[in-house]
């Protein structure tokens, strides 16, 4: 950090204006960045919005400074960079504000008023935003690539555990509840599941005697993923042994269930072209925090400041 302030800045630091007359109250100094003070004022004031960007009402006003003096110090680096936010563009984001809040005019400033802060000052609050926006775009996100090599190198090494799909089972069931007498019901679903064995339609059957769901479909359930069904349903069409065509009687507390595979399909990996974007996405978020942080950690170090509470 710099080890000196400039004369402006120490003549601020003690009167704020150069010449006061009775009655006019000095601001209060809290702190100082580069040329540039921070009043208690404007501490106040902007601790109602970063507070409310934080969702947190109880941020101490020191922390609440601290946001502020990493924010000017970016501020002061658009500035170097010519950088600026015209009017339309800040009437703009705030036209999209009440959009969003569904906000008329009059309702939109009864808000400002409610927040306890004036429509100039959420103008200028808006206006640093964006500011801050450009400065990081230009100097940090325009700088960050991330080729189709890299995308796949991280793909091929996190496939098994992020992109990789359970097997997955269509099967058919013809589901028999105990109701009042279970073994008329057990009794039932064995001679079911006996016509079934001679050669009877499943379809037939299911469409006769299931109280299941899709009965009238012939019991089709669709497709599952392994792990979603009941443990011995599941544990029946996942099994390497049980091959297209199988079927089983499995009991259950509710019920009888029997259950036919009709195809099933191992375990595979997401497509890489269906999450390319996605990662690549993970990738340049990683990328622009680190260089965020570094570029910000560089700013700081070059930057004169002084807390004064």
């Amino acid at each position: 950090m710099r080890s000196s302030v400039t004369a402006l800045t120490f003549s601020l630091l003690i009167f704020l204006l150069p010449s006061l007359g009775e009655g006019v109250i000095i601001e209060k100094v809290v702190a100082v960045v580069n040329d540039q003070v921070i009043t208690l004022t404007e501490l106040q004031e902007r601790a109602i919005l970063i507070r409310r960007a934080l969702r947190n009402p109880n941020v101490p006003l020191r922390e609440v400074l601290r946001h502020i003096i990493v924010e000017t110090v970016q501020v002061q680096r658009a500035k170097k960079l010519g950088l600026t936010v015209p009017d339309d563009v800040v009437d703009d984001y705030i036209e999209n504000f009440k959009k969003a809040n569904n906000l008329d005019d009059a309702s939109f400033l009864k808000l400002l008023k409610d927040w306890g802060i004036t429509l100039e000052g959420y103008r200028e609050e808006v206006r640093r935003r964006i500011l801050i926006s450009k400065v990081v775009n230009l100097e940090v996100k325009s700088r960050i690539a991330v080729p189709e090599e890299e995308v796949r190198e991280y793909y091929d090494n996190h496939k098994d555990q992020q992109y990789l799909l359970p097997a997955k089972a269509r099967f058919a069931d013809i589901y028999i509840p105990y109701g009042s007498d279970r073994e008329e019901a057990v009794s039932k679903a064995e001679a079911i599941f006996q016509k079934l064995k001679l050669g009877e339609s499943f379809k037939k059957m299911a469409s006769l005697y299931s109280q299941g769901p899709n009965a009238q479909e012939g019991g089709d359930m669709g497709w599952v993923r392994k792990g979603e069904l009941l443990r011995p349903l599941d544990a029946f069409l996942f099994s390497p042994n049980v091959k297209a065509g199988d079927m089983k009687l499995i009991k259950t507390d509710a019920g009888i269930h029997i259950v036919k595979l009709i195809e099933r399909q191992e375990r595979n990996y997401v497509p890489f072209d269906s999450v390319k974007g996605e990662i690549e996405r993970k990738m340049i978020q990683e990328r622009t925090s680190e260089r965020y942080n570094r570029w910000l950690q560089s700013l700081m170090k070059k930057a004169y400041v002084k807390v004064l509470m």
